[in-house]
């Protein structure tokens, strides 16, 4: 048990500077195309774009979230059934925190207007097809790609660095494009929203499910 947690909070630290990178070059991107809007006066338009594109940037996160969970189980212990549940839970709630809840939570903390959206319930047809399609290839990637739960998961954190990013500007949060005090509490909801549920996505829930060989790694082979 001491073993897997040691290995848990190496993989937390170990993502910690993707997390930044990942979430640097979303907010870079958003505050170009962002600012460019703003300064044309199509406030409007920047919120519907926002929206069009946090309906992909969210279903994609759910699927690659997904692989990324299930390859990784998958690696470690062959059992169908608790792969599919292990795939299903550790992708659907961290995936809400990050995608919803942080910065949803966030957004009000620092005291803005934001409205909770949740595709789970408010628009299931984007949210469930991609989990299943996620699920089955996490294992067609374990059994054909090498590596393939690292290629997933640094894809993972940086389109969910973009899902957070476009939810704070879709359902609320847009004062940090026009003001310089609020840019870093929002990079700050960012990281934490991408960080901390990405992996209990991609790391916990897989490591702490698995029951035979938990803590073999790829940093731990030959």
């Amino acid at each position: 048990m001491k073993q897997r947690w040691q290995f848990i909070v190496t993989e937390f630290t170990h993502h910690f500077p993707y997390t930044i990178i990942g979430s640097l070059i979303a907010m870079a991107g958003a505050w170009w195309f962002g600012t460019e809007h703003l300064n044309q006066g199509h406030a409007e338009e920047l919120y519907s774009l926002s929206r069009a594109s946090f309906h992909l940037f969210h279903p994609l996160h759910i699927m690659l979230s997904a692989i990324a969970t299930t390859s990784l189980f998958w690696r470690h212990e062959r059992h169908l059934w608790r792969a599919i549940l292990v795939g299903v839970l550790g992708t659907t709630i961290p995936c809400g925190m990050s995608d919803y809840v942080f910065p949803y939570l966030g957004g009000r903390l620092l005291g803005q207007n934001m409205e909770l959206h949740m595709c789970l319930i408010d628009h299931p047809q984007l949210f469930f097809p991609f989990l299943a399609v996620g699920i089955l290839g996490g294992f067609w990637a374990e059994e054909r790609l090498t590596g393939s739960h690292l290629f997933s998961h640094g894809a993972h954190v940086f389109v969910s660095s973009a899902a957070s990013l476009l939810y704070l500007m879709s359902f609320g949060f847009i004062a940090w494009m026009s003001d310089p005090r609020l840019l870093f509490p929002a990079f700050a909801i960012i990281v934490l929203a991408v960080w901390i549920p990405c992996c209990i996505s991609d790391i916990v829930v897989p490591a702490t499910s698995v029951r035979m060989n938990p803590c073999r790694h790829h940093h731990d082979e030959p």
